[in-house]
């Protein structure tokens, strides 16, 4: 094992360490939002007439992975944090160092992240068993159709990873200045309010779309934030600010 990579590992574990607890978190975080929505669903639909009346409640981790997005966003952010780099100051080498032991970080929680939600379904399948009188019709697993469900798994993780990426530049961004605050307020508001970004979700991600063409464009956009982000940190760190 060669100097380098120690120090990575050592490293690695010191920063897991120091976020062991934000795991806690967003397990805590998953089970409130499972309970919630296993007794409202995330959407609903029903018919019915003067003899009957036919409900179906649509049960979907996408809820909650709004909520584990949240989590990552900030986790990446606190990356970041001059007070969290103060805490690891005596054991970083060189600033490259830091930034692929952030980089392994921030793929290491996004897929505990995609783990727990993947896995959310089966947890609250056995809620509605056990709590409720309901009778659900099981969708797509990774029993009945494992193909699907190991593509799902990976657009969780790509998604989660470029939620992650993009806190993690913006994170950096602050370190230099927090008018940059007002700027993604800006720049966010006025993304959703465009053309372009209704043409990038209706292509990408809502009207069905191929797993290569999606994958393709957000590694593009994790690539992109990264490499901005760690090239900003490394000159932050050389100067010492």
């Amino acid at each position: 094992m060669t100097l380098t990579t120690k120090a990575i590992k050592n490293q690695i574990k010191l920063k897991l360490t120091v976020h062991a607890d934000m795991l806690v978190y967003l397990i805590v975080l998953q089970i409130i939002g499972m309970i919630l929505f296993a007794f409202s669903g995330s959407g609903s639909m029903g018919r019915g007439s003067v003899n009957f009346s036919l409900k179906f409640i649509i049960y979907s981790p996408a809820g909650l992975f709004m909520l584990s997005a949240l989590w990552i966003f900030y986790v990446a952010i606190t990356l970041t944090r001059k007070e969290t780099r103060r805490e690891i100051l005596p054991y970083i080498r060189t600033p490259k160092i830091n930034s692929i032991t952030d980089i392994i970080i921030l793929i290491y929680m996004s897929a505990f992240l995609t783990f727990t939600i993947m896995l959310s379904n089966y947890l609250l399948y056995a809620i509605l068993i056990l709590f409720t009188k309901k009778e659900f019709v099981e969708g797509m697993t990774i029993f009945n159709e494992p193909k699907v469900f190991f593509i799902n798994t990976v657009a969780v993780f790509i998604v989660s990873m470029v939620i992650a990426a993009i806190g993690y530049l913006i994170g950096t961004l602050i370190q230099i200045s927090k008018l940059f605050i007002l700027v993604f307020i800006a720049l966010f508001i006025g993304y959703n309010s465009s053309k372009l970004s209704m043409f990038i979700v209706n292509y990408f991600y809502e009207q069905n779309p191929t797993f290569f063409p999606f994958a393709i464009f957000n590694i593009v956009i994790i690539t992109f934030c990264l490499f901005i982000a760690n090239v900003i940190g490394s000159r932050m760190e050389v100067k010492g600010t």
